[in-house]
């Protein structure tokens, strides 16, 4: 199948491609270069147990405190377990 690159190098993948892989629009996709200068195109696993809570800390956290934190996340936090 071919495809062109736009001036902005994005490229449309073929609809065949996509019913196969089940991607749909916001799909992440894994492209490498393979042997004798083929582009490769995979659907993307995730990286880690750690990929799916990127940029949880750049978001307003909705607490204070490192003890506020934690409290929020198991429960009330006894004097001496964490400073504040």
């Amino acid at each position: 199948m071919r495809t062109t690159i736009s001036s902005k190098g994005q490229i449309t993948v073929p609809m065949a491609v996509r019913k196969a892989l089940g991607l749909h629009p916001g799909a992440k996709l894994e492209v490498r270069l393979g042997h004798n200068a083929e582009f490769i195109v995979s659907r993307a696993t995730d990286e880690s147990f750690f990929s799916d809570f990127r940029g949880i800390c750049r978001k307003k956290a909705p607490w204070r405190s490192g003890r506020e934190a934690i409290e929020k996340l198991r429960g009330n936090v006894g004097d001496g377990d964490v400073n504040s």
